[in-house]
């Protein structure tokens, strides 16, 4: 299983930095001996009397009996008989048969269950598997390709005396449904008009949620957190999450969620959210509810990042048997035409067990509608259930029908038990319906007619297990049933009249990790000295290349890696990029602050430039050297992450929202790479925090450079990130509200350095967008000096021509940003042209450095002629961005283009005249 382990400090281990690790012993259940099951031979079978016969129908049930179970509510499904589970296809055919259970159906010893049966005959035996495999429950575990998993559930679900609910345990699930049913009719009367996703039909997640959060607080979780969709969501928030009903009804009204004062738009009722700390049986447990975005799916990575986060967190501080899950629990709700026809959904199991993604097994809960919006079954998926997409990873699933509420405690029971053993992803499929359209306001028998024609003739869930416990003498009358309806009615009426004088504080925000941090309040961004002691420095970049004496390192890495960078730390000049990150990262780290950097490739880096970790030429093993350094000091992560962006980049940004105290990176293999992940820069990065006022400092790195290699990985698309700003379109104007994020385009390893520490100096967080080198990476122009980085020193929006010592003399001024600089200052240099052209480097696009630029454009008052250059096609790149706020800062002239033509596509393919564009571009540029 994963967890972290704190090593001692040894020279003698390779492995001794804090790291993490994939132990690939057991998941955690071993069976016990007396419950072990023998692999029959051919033979042993042949022996038995029944010839192995008993054994082969057993294992059919165990493998098809879902298919035969009572799972639909509607009775819609379409379902042949399972021929498959006819004791006549194993030969058997006598009833009164008696046979010995040993090895067959789980058997404990006697001495230690005295009711535990030795043998049976036929008949029991078979009505007991129809109990057990074909009931409300189903089960599908056999694709396990583990045997002691397999066992586990054998035992689990097959013993003969199964736990019954008590009095109050089934009170406890009535009031549970009578509240969620009474809660929709109320908001249906009072909001008509009100699109709330109520949870009408399937209002058995509430029980299975219920009692997932006791069952989870008896075993030690401290947390649980939770991503889900819209519908029932309100439902859960109210009922269960303790969210305040005057505060739903004063924002289903129009009012605003968010306080006066603070900066933001809200958003919609269906992403509320709130995290309570509950207490079940005297025990605490906190639950997160995430904020999600209306594309469906995109929460789980996010909820899958933030548990890790938590658990990370707490690993670090706990004894050595504390392991990943044991505290914390992520919790995924889904729809069933989303979980199986999203494939965000698939990138995320594809993280469920990985080392650096792990956090030690999801619960996956499917309110199964049978229905996607106007979609049947038949038409949203290629497969029997929608939860066959959980078998790509092989995780079981527990089948249950939403119509009989004990049934799914029962089922969560289970689902609980085996997360629990194996910390292991596994999946209950709520088999329910949905009352009414996607939303209240829509007319389902458009599309459906007959599956709502069966429901409008249904009785509800709640109505059908009150009558039951009435039928059973649960209840003593009908009127103490009633009186949960009644008090539920009078809460809701009072909240109701509450909402009127309803008034949002900052409770909720910034709070927990968050309590040392502040709401930025300004447009402007008063510049952080982040420098650093060039003592320190060359300590932290020496570190950074000296592994352990036990490791072999690869001789290139020797030669061009190591060697070559304590070289240019003894001269303290001449440094590179990766240089410049390592000795950011270090100070972070010294300072105690945590680094993960997650993508493909990015221990190596894509253009081997990093090395931040070294395997071991002989064992294969990795060693971070910064992780090295001192006691107490922060982790680096570094996450070699699946070929995934879309699951991968959730998932950092969920880390990201745990804690300000860890710097997250993801970084694209090139820059376009994050084109499978808009999603999550669109609903989450970028608007996060105008929504629902979460701060988080998550870093981009996005390589980018029109090199002539394609269009492909030649762009990182820069237009997109200062479209998707809330930059003032006058550069006059104050920011409505604080930057949603920075975009940044640094021609220098010391900008660099400084961006990325200045991520952690500020008291807020802010999402920054790196356009990273490629070829810059290892360019002997592009170096800086412990000088660039020292105490005094920081990030500078906006960088001045060094060459041009007498301003009156220029003639000209290029605006430019990244890589171009170099190829201008050259040509520029060539053509001696120094003191007539300008070159100022515009290193922050967004937010807009109207104050730097406007210096810079004050410092060139002679010149006649201010131009925007770059490489990238006029409809793409900074271009569109900043013309039109530099021509406000130019009122007397014209701000000039040179660069590309517009192209659909971000490059030609076409290597010659590749080159001979930029060429021509270049000289343009120059030209007076």
């Amino acid at each position: 299983m994963l967890r972290i382990q704190r090593l001692t400090r040894s020279s003698n281990s390779v492995l001794s930095t804090r790291r993490l690790y994939h132990d690939k012993g057991v998941f955690g259940y071993r069976v016990p001996k007396e419950y072990k099951m023998p692999d029959y031979t051919e033979s042993e079978l042949a022996s038995r009397k029944d010839g192995g016969s008993l054994l082969r129908m057993v294992q059919a049930y165990r493998t098809h009996g879902h298919r035969g179970a009572h799972l639909d509510p509607l009775d819609i499904m379409q379902r042949e008989a399972v021929l498959a589970l006819k004791p006549e296809r194993y030969g058997i055919t006598d009833t009164k048969q008696v046979h010995p259970l040993a090895g067959i159906l789980h058997v404990t010893e006697s001495k230690q269950d005295p009711s535990a049966k030795q043998e049976a005959d036929t008949e029991t035996i078979i009505n007991h598997l129809n109990s057990v495999y074909c009931g409300n429950i189903a089960y599908e575990f056999m694709h396990s390709p583990s045997a002691s998993e397999r066992r586990w559930w054998y035992h689990a679900l097959e013993s003969w005396n199964k736990p019954q609910l008590t009095e109050d345990q089934k009170k406890r699930i009535h009031q549970l449904l009578t509240k969620s049913e009474t809660f929709d009719h109320f908001l249906a009367k009072k909001f008509p008009n009100v699109k709330r996703y109520g949870l009408e039909g399937g209002e058995s997640m509430m029980v299975a949620l219920d009692r997932l959060f006791s069952l989870s607080a008896k075993a030690g979780v401290e947390d649980v957190v939770i991503g889900m969709p819209h519908r029932g969501r309100l439902n859960l928030l109210c009922d269960l999450l303790e969210y305040p009903q005057a505060a739903l009804f004063s924002k289903m009204k129009g009012n605003s969620e968010l306080p006066k004062g603070t900066f933001g738009s809200g958003d919609v009722i269906s992403h509320l959210v709130n995290n309570p700390d509950l207490t079940y049986d005297g025990k605490p447990l906190h639950v997160s509810l995430l904020h999600n975005p209306s594309h469906l799916e995109a929460i789980n990575p996010v909820a899958m990042g933030k548990a890790r986060a938590k658990q990370t967190d707490l690993l670090s501080k706990a004894d050595d048997s504390c392991n990943l899950g044991d505290r914390v629990m992520c919790v995924q709700i889904h729809g069933d035409a989303a979980f199986s026809g999203q494939g965000i959904v698939t990138e995320s199991l594809c993280l469920s067990n990985l080392p650096h993604y792990s956090s030690g097994g999801s619960i996956h809960i499917v309110v199964n509608n049978q229905l996607g919006y106007t979609t049947p079954a038949q038409n949203a998926r290629s497969s029997a259930y929608c939860s066959d997409i959980g078998k790509m990873i092989n995780v079981p699933v527990v089948h249950v029908n939403g119509d009989h509420p004990e049934d799914v405690a029962r089922a969560m029971d289970v689902v609980f038990e085996y997360r629990n053993k194996f910390r292991k992803d596994i999946i209950l499929d709520l088999m329910c319906y949905r009352r009414w359209g996607h939303n209240e306001l829509d007319e389902p028998g458009f599309t459906q007619p007959n599956m709502y024609n069966t429901i409008r003739h249904r009785t509800s869930v709640p109505k059908l297990y009150e009558q039951k416990l009435l039928d059973e003498k649960t209840f003593g009358s009908a009127a103490e049933a009633e009186s949960v309806r009644s008090a539920q009615i009078e809460a809701l009426e009072s909240s109701l009249k509450a909402s009127e004088t309803y008034v949002p504080d900052d409770s909720a925000h910034l709070q927990g990790n968050w309590k040392s941090m502040t709401h930025p309040t300004t447009g402007s961004q008063a510049a952080v000295d982040t420098g650093v002691d060039s003592a320190l420095l060359s300590a932290i970049g020496r570190q950074s290349v000296t592994p352990p004496s036990s490791v072999k390192v690869h001789q290139r890495l020797k030669k061009y890696h190591i060697d070559a960078r304590l070289k240019k730390i003894d001269q303290g000049k001449g440094l590179d990029w990766a240089t410049a990150e390592a000795m950011a990262f270090g100070s972070l780290l010294k300072e105690g602050y945590g680094v993960r950097i997650s993508g493909q490739d990015v221990g190596r880096g894509t253009f081997s430039q990093r090395h931040a970790m070294f395997v071991c030429q002989d064992t294969e093993s990795a060693v971070i050297p910064l992780n090295e350094m001192e006691a107490g000091q922060g982790l680096l992560e570094v996450a070699n992450s699946p070929l995934s962006e879309f699951a991968v980049m959730g998932f950092e940004y969920g880390m990201s929202i745990e804690s300000p105290k860890n710097l997250v990176i993801w970084e694209a293999q090139f820059g376009d790479f994050f084109n499978g992940a808009q999603i999550i820069l669109d609903t989450f990065i970028s608007s996060g925090e105008e929504k629902w006022l979460r701060q988080s400092g998550m870093v981009l790195l996005l390589p980018h450079g029109q090199d002539g290699a394609g269009p492909e990985h030649s762009s990182s698309r820069i237009e997109r990130f200062l479209q998707m700003s809330n930059a003032p379109f006058n550069v006059d104007e104050t920011y409505h509200s604080p930057p949603n994020w920075h975009v940044v385009n640094c021609t220098t390893p010391g900008q660099y350095f400084h961006v990325l520490r200045r991520q952690m100096a500020r008291k807020f967080r802010k999402p920054l967008v790196v356009i990273s080198p490629k070829s810059l990476l290892k360019s002997p122009l592009a170096v800086s000096s412990f000088e660039d980085m020292a105490p005094g020193t920081s990030f500078k929006p906006v960088l001045e021509d060094p060459t041009t010592n007498n301003p009156d003399m220029v003639e000209k001024v290029v605006f430019v940003s990244g890589k171009l600089y170099y190829d201008l200052a050259k040509e520029k240099s060539e053509r001696g042209l120094d003191e007539r052209v300008a070159l100022v480097r515009i290193e922050e696009l967004c937010p807009f450095p109207r104050d730097q630029i406007k210096q810079e454009i004050e410092k060139y008052e002679h010149a006649g002629e201010f131009v925007w250059c770059q490489e990238e096609p006029q409809n793409a790149g900074a271009y569109s961005f900043m013309a039109p706020r530099l021509a406000q800062l130019l009122p007397q002239k014209m701000i000039g283009y040179v660069g590309r033509s517009p192209l659909s596509a971000p490059a030609i393919a076409n290597g010659p005249l590749f080159r001979k564009q930029q060429t021509q571009l270049i000289q343009e540029a120059i030209d007076i």
